[in-house]
């Protein structure tokens, strides 16, 4: 009879203990699919986040602007926007070229302004934005969960519905922001709501409005200018070469050789972390299969001693010892083949699960600036279910090696003897 009908038919001697290894492997298995899943849609959901909210695939400030962040150096701005935009658009593979501003200040509720009484005030952070040509970007329509979208030229702004709890207003509502502006000084400016938003970053819901981009440049008296252009292109992924191109357009002219860029990937705080991330789940992967491994260490000692004198007897009807060693491997190989195939599966339908409904972690992102959306939706690959699968089936065969050898060098007129 051939060994691998031996290994497989040995699984069912003890049905218990065979089912208590496979299971081990399965939850191992789940658990590190379903890390691979969501670290992936993490990575996904902070790609998306940092492009339509943040910095686009290349974002272009004034030089000296990073230097000066933490000042909130609104001075130092992209001068005649459209022109610069007109250039950019020039650009092969350069698909929009947008202009944004966004500025922090405080907002003013006063309900009986003849007293004298101040009225209340909390810090806030305005977005201008071309409402219309942001559709296919931010697009602002998909946050409305009430009310509608501001238009251009009206004073008009739609806010995070955590900063309309906040502040108790709503859709009809007026508040006054004052801000800094671009020549220095300070500017404030009263806004209806119109609508309310539920931005994907709790941090933003709490803070954050968006108005019209001509309505934040009146406010912020940057007649022409933006804080920033951001530029989306076909595939963010390659946006390297437009970069490369931006910048030899910036240096050719004197008038815009001041503006700076600067490429996606490089803008996220935690984006460039996931990568460190995604290798260390792979090691705490290997690390947890490890650990369910051991259970078929332990199993395959007990069922090497509990057939010590069956062992002898193979051994005195003359079975190699390495065919014995290869009879205990089979029998693993085969438990782990079993456990990848169910625990991949299992692991399959509960993130297809998940990828609908998404994780709702806002209790726990509510109130930290990440790029980081409240709810994560696990993104499956296809190599997720083949890394998990010989991680799997390679862990569980290899770690039997261990009491495998203790297989192979019984003496089978000790083992007969034995009782």
């Amino acid at each position: 009879m051939r060994l691998s009908t031996i290994a497989f038919r040995n699984l069912a001697r003890n049905k218990k203990r065979t089912v208590l290894s496979i299971s081990t492997i399965v939850l191992a298995c789940i658990l590190g699919i379903f890390m691979l899943a969501l670290v992936t849609g993490m990575k996904t959901d902070m790609k998306r986040n940092i492009l339509a909210y943040y910095t686009g695939a290349i974002q272009i400030r004034h030089r000296d602007y990073g230097k000066y962040d933490y000042l909130n150096p609104v001075h130092l701005y992209v001068e005649n926007e459209k022109e610069v935009r007109r250039e950019l658009l020039k650009i092969e593979g350069v698909s929009q070229a947008l202009g944004r501003t966004t500025a922090g200040g405080k907002i003013y509720i006063d309900d009986t302004p003849l007293d004298d009484e101040p009225g209340e005030e909390y810090i806030a952070v305005g977005m201008g934005i071309n409402i219309d040509e942001e559709k296919n970007i931010l697009d602002p329509g998909s946050l409305l969960i009430g009310g509608r979208l501001p238009l251009k030229g009206r004073r008009e702004t739609i806010i995070g519905y955590k900063l309309a709890e906040k502040t108790g207003l709503g859709p009809g509502d007026k508040f006054s922001f004052m801000t800094a502006t671009a020549s220095r000084g300070v500017n404030a400016m009263t806004l209806e709501i119109t609508g309310i938003v539920d931005f994907p970053m709790g941090s933003m819901n709490n803070t954050h409005f968006i108005l019209p981009f001509d309505v934040m440049q009146d406010l912020m008296q940057m007649k022409g200018g933006a804080q920033e252009i951001i530029i989306m292109t076909e595939d963010p992924e390659t946006a390297e070469i437009q970069l490369a191109n931006i910048d030899k357009i910036l240096s050719a002219d004197s008038s815009l050789n001041y503006l700076d860029t600067a490429l996606w990937k490089d803008q996220g705080d935690f984006y460039g972390m996931m990568g460190i991330a995604e290798i260390t789940y792979n090691f705490m992967i290997i690390f947890f299969l490890l650990m369910g491994a051991t259970v078929i260490i332990n199993t395959t000692m007990m069922v090497i001693y509990e057939r010590y004198r069956e062992i002898g007897i193979l051994g005195a009807m003359g079975m190699p010892p390495n065919d014995l060693v290869r009879l205990f491997f089979l029998e693993s190989l085969f438990a782990g083949i079993i456990s990848a195939v169910i625990g991949v599966s299992l692991g399959v339908i509960i993130i297809l699960a998940a990828e609908k409904t998404g994780l709702d972690f806002s209790s726990a992102m509510g109130s930290m600036d990440m790029e980081v959306s409240n709810i994560i939706y696990p993104d499956l690959k296809a190599y997720h279910v083949i890394l998990m699968t010989i991680y799997t089936i390679i862990i569980s065969a290899m770690v039997t090696l261990i009491p495998c050898r203790k297989a192979a060098t019984i003496e089978p007129v000790e083992a007969i003897r034995s009782t």
